[in-house]
């Protein structure tokens, strides 16, 4: 019957290092890989989304009749205080 080596004994391949670091060392696994053509594709995604939302509603604008003391920016896209 085979008997497993002592992880502190010399290595059997004549290395004269420790099993435990060389022939008993752990493999480790290589980490994955972050998926950035999602991450790429997912921005192109949303700016072709957005470009086409501002291109579908007009971009900035007025929305609406205007808030007591308010008026509509088309520069800016927002109200301002009215002077």
């Amino acid at each position: 019957m085979n008997k497993p080596i002592d992880r502190n004994a010399r290595c059997h391949c004549g290395s004269g290092k420790k099993f435990k670091n060389c022939h008993g060392a752990v493999s480790v696994k290589p980490a994955r890989k972050f998926p950035v053509g999602y991450v790429v594709a997912g921005i192109v995604v949303a700016a072709a989304l957005f470009v086409a939302y501002t291109n579908f509603t007009g971009g900035t604008q007025q929305p609406g009749e205007a808030p007591p003391g308010k008026v509509w920016s088309a520069e800016h896209g927002h109200w301002h205080d009215a002077p």
